[in-house]
């Protein structure tokens, strides 16, 4: 509840006219608040134990709203040398209200036939590879993609509405989503952050221990 309330005063105070939260992805580099939670102790734990090595926090997605953004995955976002030692991370800052557009998933869609960085790239044209928006142009192929991997493999669909405090873990292959808000504009009050396994990231610089 702590960490909660304190990142919550940060988040009001530099995002309060700001529903889609803190303008960089990479929060964590300035606000105590969010490494406080990023980092904690308990969380970095599980996911060691789930991923087999350390993991370094590299991406925060910080809004209050929905992102909409429609099925994906989050492991050919990454390098193909990284592999599965990446994991995503959900804490819920306040219970999350079903008609918010609370965050969907496909179970067990984890072990469908993997889609590479390197195989997703070569789908584009030139000009998309090379734009740093190049994960929404892949949106035109997988979109229909994943909804009939979805279907074909009769897969169920579900819904996460958490209380506050409670913590979801997602595979890097895991189908997800930001559903659309039967209330436009309602808040669910969410921290998102995103992990790579601290040996399989020679792109990124070295991770540096935080706190305890």
């Amino acid at each position: 509840d702590a960490l909660i309330d304190a990142y919550t005063e940060d988040w009001q105070r530099i995002n309060a006219d700001r529903p889609t939260g803190y303008p960089i992805e990479t929060p964590y580099m300035h606000i105590q608040s969010v490494r406080d939670i990023c980092c904690y102790g308990p969380i970095q734990e599980m996911m060691q134990n789930l991923i087999g090595e350390p993991m370094g926090v590299h991406l925060n997605l910080t809004p209050w709203v929905t992102t909409e953004r429609n099925w994906h995955q989050d492991g050919y976002l990454n390098p193909d040398h990284v592999t599965d030692h990446y994991l995503a991370v959900w804490v819920a800052l306040d219970d999350i209200h079903p008609d918010s557009g609370p965050f969907e998933f496909a179970p067990g869609s984890h072990r469908l036939p993997k889609i590479t960085h390197d195989r997703m790239l070569a789908s584009l044209t030139e000009k998309e590879q090379a734009s740093p928006m190049w994960p929404k142009y892949s949106e035109r192929i997988l979109t229909p993609l994943f909804e009939r991997l979805i279907v074909k493999a009769g897969m169920s669909v579900a819904t996460y509405t958490p209380k506050r405090g409670d913590v979801l873990f997602w595979h890097a292959r895991l189908l997800h989503r930001g559903s659309m808000a039967n209330v436009p504009g309602m808040e669910r009050r969410a921290l998102i952050a995103h992990y790579s396994g601290i040996h399989h990231r020679p792109d990124m610089p070295p991770a540096v221990p935080y706190g305890d």
